[in-house]
């Protein structure tokens, strides 16, 4: 099944969505459980968890953009600091999820990385879910330590065991320009200064503070009509949405006479 044929209801509108822990759930699992809270087949269906770990790292960076964009967003908002040490003023701009979906199915047009390394071709796949949540358990000495293991788990050939630290650069550069989402990079210009830089996003950090604080209107909402109408969990999440809006407005306006 693929992840663009899934429905993506918006995040913090429905009672599991409270169960969700932003705080100490390790990242790989917390994106995978607000997938699967908020995703169905087209028959409207429950999707089975195992589809969101065995996607690509990238694509599930793309179904999690996705999901803001069906909360009513269109696009991120990235705040930077000019490093230009004689400007440092703070701005922002903002990247359309469409264009980042773009970007992506650019990269995706080949499912594989290829990396020209002299007179061979080092083939890799696309790190998935259950490769972050491996490397995740790993115990790695250092950081060279780490991205051999990495490498040596998606090679699409035999090749791991003759692999050389001054390889290593060259598959980083690779396996970024084939999943651009996931070390994001944008180049902004200063509006005060007119100077050019490159900045780097963490777009599922952003995404996961995003919907954190959907989770948070939630709790709030569910505060108010607790305390207003004296109604238990179940019973305020037994009302449609729509209703419960409703509700919450007849209360904003009692309070506003």
């Amino acid at each position: 099944m693929e992840h663009e044929r899934l429905a993506l209801r918006p995040f913090g509108l429905d009672e599991g969505d409270l169960n969700v822990d932003f705080e100490r759930t390790p990242r790989p699992v917390l994106v995978t459980q607000l997938l699967e809270c908020c995703s169905r087949t087209a028959q409207q269906t429950s999707v089975e968890q195992s589809l969101f770990w065995d996607l690509p790292v990238g694509k599930r960076i793309e179904c999690l953009l996705t999901l803001l964009l069906s909360g009513g967003g269109s696009g991120i908002t990235i705040v930077f600091r000019c490093p230009n040490a004689a400007c440092g003023e703070t701005s922002e701009i903002e990247i359309s999820i469409e264009e980042l979906a773009a970007l992506q199915e650019e990269a995706y047009a080949t499912d594989r990385v290829e990396v020209p390394i002299g007179n061979e071709v080092l083939a890799l796949r696309r790190p998935t879910g259950s490769d972050q949540l491996a490397w995740l358990k790993g115990n790695f000495t250092d950081r060279r330590v780490a991205l051999a293991a990495m490498v040596r788990t998606l090679l699409l050939s035999d090749q791991g065991a003759r692999l050389r630290n001054e390889w290593f650069d060259s598959i980083e550069q690779a396996m970024e320009e084939g999943d651009p989402l996931v070390n994001f990079k944008v180049g902004v210009r200063c509006p005060a200064c007119e100077s050019d830089h490159p900045v780097t996003v963490d777009l599922v950090d952003h995404a996961l503070r995003r919907l954190r604080q959907a989770q948070l209107r939630l709790l709030a909402s569910v505060h108010r009509l607790a305390a207003h109408y004296h109604w238990s969990e179940q019973q305020i999440f037994s009302v449609p949405h729509w209703r419960r809006v409703q509700y919450l407005k007849l209360i904003d306006n009692e309070q506003n006479r």
